[in-house]
């Protein structure tokens, strides 16, 4: 049976297009923004104020700034991310490159795609195929896990967001705290649809905080 509807979930209908991805993170800004969100999907807590506080992103910086104390978080730190040069978009669309091809790219292919020298795509390469490989593994164990989906697309001629825009792409993402991320594009976030992906995605036993299964 769970099989039947990991079929489902995978129907072409909803296949994550070239012109998604760039619609979706257009900008630098829009990718930071992605990874501040699946992060710290209930908001930034500050360690210097110890506790969840505003925080805005800072101009010419990958980071975000506290807006009681101006503690700045990263949130590229401790991620293949971490202190490179690369723009945002570049590293997300060789990603979503690989993503598409099980890792099988070349580096050279991604030199030619991107741009980037040789030697940046041969780095980018090695990062991203090793959190490919690694994200084989189920998530969770002793790391508490967060699942929430997303809508990403254009605003509907009502201004409706999420669940009440029919032209938007549903997106899971299951993410350990402090940790790895999983995200897929779904047909929809009904519990038939999602419980199949919790199943495949996080070890048993898991510690597992969500509002979208139900």
């Amino acid at each position: 049976m769970a099989r039947k509807q990991r079929k489902q979930a995978k129907s072409p209908m909803v296949r994550y297009t070239l012109r998604d991805m760039q619609t979706d993170f257009p900008s630098d800004e829009t990718c930071l923004e992605w990874l501040k969100t699946q992060r710290w999907p209930d908001g930034i807590h500050c360690k210097k104020c110890d506790k969840i506080t505003a925080h805005h992103l800072m101009t010419k910086r990958r980071s975000y700034s506290c807006q009681e104390c101006g503690n700045h978080v990263h949130p590229t730190a401790d991620t293949i991310f971490h202190k490179s040069r690369t723009p945002l978009t570049i590293w997300f669309y060789a990603i979503y490159l690989m993503a598409q091809t099980r890792g099988g790219i070349s580096a050279k292919q991604i030199e030619r795609e991107t741009g980037v020298t040789y030697k940046t795509a041969w780095r980018m390469c090695n990062l991203i195929r090793q959190q490919l490989q690694e994200n084989k593994s189920p998530l969770g164990g002793d790391k508490d896990v967060e699942i929430d989906e997303s809508y990403f697309g254009p605003k509907s001629e009502k201004g409706k967001r999420g669940r009440g825009s029919e032209r938007k792409t549903p997106v899971v993402g299951v993410v350990e705290r402090s940790g790895r991320i999983h995200t897929e594009v779904i047909p929809n976030a009904q519990k038939t649809t999602l419980q199949p992906i919790v199943e495949e995605t996080v070890q048993p036993g898991s510690t597992v905080h969500t509002e979208s299964i139900k």
